[in-house]
């Protein structure tokens, strides 16, 4: 399936140009000749990357840059005249995931394109697993496994693990893991199910090695990150406990 690829600069040649030029690549390109317009054609279509020059007379590439990336993990590449480094960085800052200055060779762009394209596709097939002890949280599918059989855990226990997971290695106060606008009761109904949670997969849930105790604070799942491409091991320990 072709790619789809949004191209913005005031320079009708260049456009023409690389639009010709990649439309023979396979690609399905559309263009703008200014930021404002663009902002339009982001509201109703989505792009697999973006090509936008630094610099033109209607704004900033780095405003359309911050739009984009607030909304979306699209790639950009920014296009930038020759010596313009500080421009460069402040787009890389901004979320520029590459730069090409100008002028180049159309095939330079291909080839960064198509980079960045497959870097991207191997990014989405990432799966991050939590890793305590025997157990392993997908978080794809928000299960609990031990030894590759699944874990039961209420619907309570599930939403409370699910908290303490997304604010891993960081503590959480009994009121952030509270369901509802919290009293005493609420406050109790957490401990109970941190109590009930560490039965289930602490060794000595006494003496938790998983799910500590914060005196004063609150709770905190330690933990560590593996980020898994099908299911093999892709990159080291986020974090080593």
């Amino acid at each position: 399936m072709s790619k789809t690829i949004l191209l913005v600069d005031d320079d009708q040649r260049l456009r023409d140009l690389l639009k010709d030029y990649l439309k023979e690549k396979d690609f399905k390109v559309y263009t703008s000749q200014d930021f404002l317009e663009a902002k339009e054609i982001l509201n109703f279509f989505i792009f697999d990357l973006i090509i936008l020059d630094r610099m033109m007379p209607s704004g900033d590439g780095i405003d359309l840059i911050t739009h984009v990336k607030k909304t979306s993990d699209t790639p950009v590449i920014m296009l930038t005249a020759m010596g313009e480094d500080n421009n460069k960085i402040q787009g890389l800052k901004t979320g520029a995931d590459d730069y090409v200055p100008k002028p180049f060779e159309p095939e330079e762009l291909y080839l960064r394109i198509n980079n960045l394209l497959k870097l991207y596709e191997n990014l989405n097939k990432l799966e991050l697993k939590i890793v305590f002890g025997d157990y392993i949280f997908d978080t794809k599918t928000n299960s609990l496994k031990k030894n590759n059989k699944e874990l039961y855990l209420t619907e309570g226990e599930n939403n409370l693990l699910l908290k303490l997971i997304n604010k891993r290695n960081d503590i959480l106060s009994r009121e952030e893991l509270a369901d509802k606008e919290f009293d005493e009761s609420e406050l109790r109904k957490v401990d109970v199910g941190i109590t009930r949670l560490r039965q289930k997969i602490e060794n000595t849930p006494k003496h938790p090695q998983f799910i500590k105790t914060i005196r004063g604070k609150g709770y905190m799942l330690v933990c560590r990150e593996i980020w898994f491409l099908k299911k093999l091991f892709l990159c080291h320990y986020l974090e080593d406990l």
